[in-house]
């Protein structure tokens, strides 16, 4: 939940940091979970394995440069999971190498990476 919550809020912060507030408006400039759940994304999630949440609105025409901003605000999610799985394996090499990894955490922090590498 959390990597879906932050990838959708790296698509409203970059829509924000471009000149468009409409996500911002509608309370989806946060990371609390509940402002970005879809509910049959998250019963995918619980049942197949895979789901979705709910796509942030961005209005074009308040894009400072509509075409390139557009890009950004479309690279912003993958590229925050890309950050995500980064520090999950950090955490996992540093720990690791320092022998505090208990196995509960080893296997938190390995699917963390792996579901930030796979969104």
């Amino acid at each position: 939940m959390f990597a879906l919550s932050f990838h959708e809020f790296a698509h409203a912060w970059m829509a924000a940091k471009c000149g468009d507030d409409t996500a911002a408006r509608m309370g989806r400039l946060t990371l609390n979970p509940l402002a970005h759940l879809d509910v049959m994304g998250s019963l995918m999630i619980l049942f197949v394995g895979f789901g979705w949440a709910k796509p942030v609105p961005v209005n074009v025409q308040n894009l400072d440069s509509p075409r390139t901003d557009m890009m950004k605000v479309a690279a912003a999610g993958p590229l925050s999971n890309i950050l995500l799985a980064l520090i999950g394996g950090l955490c996992l090499r540093v720990l690791n190498g320092m022998g505090s990894l208990t196995e509960v955490v080893f296997v938190l922090l390995v699917y963390f990476t792996r579901i930030n590498i796979a969104l």
